[in-house]
Order: structure tokens, then sequence, then C-alpha cells
């Protein structure tokens, strides 16, 4: 990783962090990976609240692991282990009943906490000696969460949103075919808005080149874009994967609910692929909900009825359109996998050329390799600690 339009001694610093890196594999997930290991210790959002009805089970795969999710009878949602300890058969085959749930081979049945309460054919005592993982398993801002890690997990919710002035809106979930870290790394990436959103003009309000800074703080990092006239964007960074910034009206919605306080979380699927889990603060109250809501239906049918956004940018990563003629109703969603994943499942950062431009990704790999380094050594790393509710974003122009 080279860096350039630095000082002797900030390259000197950043030459100490490439060899640092190097030894430390920053994109890696699995269970036995430090990366996967540091990322456990943390809530992960896992799906959407809406698309879990009463009595649906369903696959998940989170940080390279699968896993059955389902939800009650009485709305609680539950992350379980993927197979049944009797034969392997797929949990999320089963069905539902109160909040347990049955196995579709051999009908064990189990409760929200993994255990068997009832196998129809076996002797009685059998039941109390098997015991299936069960994964805490909360909901909040639309959003589902789980704990993959040991012990009691951290406080929950996983960070402050909910705000009596706005209305909660979730967006598209979408799969996006590369590591999660060039997608996180991309949402501290302030210069790119300037280029990658032109065509379409959605981003023209923060398309000057703001001079961008960064600080480490208790919960992630605080990043900084300064514009010419002198006022800051500002965007928190929650460690280890969500942003929460202030972004342009959502396309298609004609200004509607106007600028919108974005969670961006970044969910691992495996070490290429993750998903897009959005959820919003949009400020509107009263009657402007419904007009939001209405307007918003129509955004989604028009979504609809469009092809798949990660279709398309998969054939603009393979030359078949040209990037500037695109069309759509979700083309920011298009331009941002397309360049992202565009880099490979997962990017070769050893042959970068980073500049002053990137300080917030240059400071994000130094955190994030010191404290892989402290879970690969055995060492305890920082005490993160839960974002408090009055560090906010601003819009800052």
């Amino acid at each position: 990783m080279a860096i350039t339009n630095q000082q002797p001694s900030e390259r000197s610093r950043e030459d100490e962090l490439a060899n640092e890196m190097a030894e430390v594999d920053l994109a890696r997930m699995g269970p036995r990976t430090p990366g996967g290991r540091f990322m456990r210790r943390f809530w992960m959002a896992v799906g959407r609240s809406q698309d879990l009805p009463k009595g649906a089970t369903e696959p998940i795969r989170i940080m390279s692991v699968d896993y059955a999710l389902y939800r009650g009878e009485s709305g609680r949602a539950q992350v379980i282990d993927y197979r049944c300890p009797h034969r392997g058969a797929q949990m999320h085959l089963g069905w539902v009943e109160g909040d347990d749930i049955r196995c579709i081979y051999h009908g064990w049945k189990y409760d929200c906490a993994g255990q068997c309460v009832e196998q129809p054919a076996e002797d009685s005592s059998f039941a109390s000696k098997v015991k299936i993982g069960s994964y805490p398993t909360r909901e909040y801002m639309g959003l589902i969460f789980a704990y993959f890690g040991e012990g009691e997990p951290p406080q929950f919710p996983p960070y402050p949103g909910e705000r009596p002035d706005a209305f909660v809106d979730l967006w598209n979930v979408e799969h996006v075919p590369c590591n999660y870290l060039q997608c996180f790394e991309n949402s501290m990436d302030e210069t790119h808005v300037a280029f990658v959103h032109r065509p379409g003009g959605s981003h023209k309000n923060i398309a000057d080149l703001p001079v961008v800074g960064a600080e480490e703080t208790d919960w992630g990092m605080l990043r900084l874009g300064t514009r010419a006239n002198g006022k800051v964007r500002r965007s928190l960074h929650y460690m280890p994967n969500v942003t929460r910034v202030i972004v342009p009206p959502v396309a298609g919605m004609d200004g509607v609910g106007g600028w919108v306080e974005i969670f961006f979380n970044f969910t691992p699927i495996d070490d290429e692929n993750h998903l897009w889990l959005i959820t919003s603060n949009v400020t509107v109250s009263g009657p402007e909900v419904d007009a939001y809501r209405a307007k918003r239906a129509e955004y989604h049918e028009k979504i609809a009825a469009a092809r798949p956004a990660r279709d398309l940018a998969v054939e603009l990563m393979a030359g078949q359109h040209q990037f500037a003629e695109m069309k759509h109703p979700d083309l920011v969603i298009i331009q941002d996998i397309a360049v992202q994943a565009g880099q490979g499942r997962i990017a070769d950062r050893q042959h970068e050329m980073l500049g002053r431009s990137d300080r917030a990704i240059i400071l994000w790999r130094k955190i994030l390799a010191r404290e892989l380094r402290a879970v690969a050594e055995g060492r305890p790393g920082k005490n993160w600690t839960r974002p408090p509710a009055d560090e906010l974003p601003t819009l800052g122009f």
C-alpha cells in the first residue's frame, strides 16, 4: 500500500501501517479468524423485521456460518443453529409451534433457548440431554440483530437512533458480491461522491471536494469533511461495521422527506459477499408521514418493475453497459455496487496508492489492524462503548 501527497514523516507512518496490515488479514471473517472473533463481539444486523412474519422460518448465513432464523407466534424472532443435532436436517425446513420450532425430519422440538423439549419417537428422558445453539436475538429500528459471540452480549440497542421527530423507514436489502470491508470503507470516502454519482446528479449538493479528517473515538471513528466555505459534514462510523450519515433525498422521491439520516449496516455473509441493511430517520410528522408513505410506495412499485440493481451492477462491471448512460430508480445503488464490488471479491489493499483524501480509510485500517492483532495474540483490545445519543451526524453545507 503506497501513500501519495504526504510529507515524509506521514509516509513513514503509513509505511509502518502497511507492514502492520500485511501481518493481519482485515477481510477474513470466519469464526476462527481474528477478524471473525472480533466481529462476533458486537451485535450484527441479520435482516429486516418486516421480511419475517409470525410463523416464518428462513436460512441465513452470517460471517461464513449458516443459521436458521424464525419468528414465533408471539412475535419473537430467534436465531438458532442451522442443523438439528439429531441427524443434521436443516432447521428452517421445520415449522413453528408457539415460540418453539420443530424439526421436519423426526419432529424434535426446541424452545427459544435451544433446549429440546419434545422427541416423539424417543424416551421422555432423552430430550433434556439435547440442546441446539441459540443466539441472543433482538429488534430495533426495523432490523433484526443477533449476537454470535461468547459470554453476555454488549448493551442493546447497538446504537442510539430512534427520534421522536422522525419517521423510521427501511431501504431495500442489497446482496453485494464482495467483501464487506470495501463497501464499509467506501462509506468513509467522501470524495467519491463527486465522480461516482455525477451521472444522474443525485448528490450534486455535496459534490464539492472536502478536506477529509478523522479521529478515533470510544465507539469507532468520527469523520469530518470540511468544505471550502468552512462548513463541516460530520459522519459517524460505529465499530465494527455501521455508518451513520445524512444523505440526499432518496432517489425517486422527488424530494419528499428531504435529506435522510441513515444507519448503514454492512453485514458479512462470507468473505466474498455481504448485505446492505439500511434503516433511516426521515424528519416528517403528522400528515407528512402519510404523504411520505404514499410517495415511498410509488417508489417501491418502480423498483419492483425494474431489473434488480445488483444484476445491472454486475453487467456494468462486465462492460455490458456504459456507466454514464445507466438509468434506474435505484441508480445510486447500482453505481456504488459496480464501483465497490468492481474492486474484486476481496480488494487487493497491498497495492493501492492512497492519498490525503483517504485519511479516514487509513485510520480505520490502522484501528482494525491493531484490534485484530490483539485478538490473534490473545491480548485484550480496546473497550469499545455504545455511542452516546448526543453524538450526531451533520449535513455540513
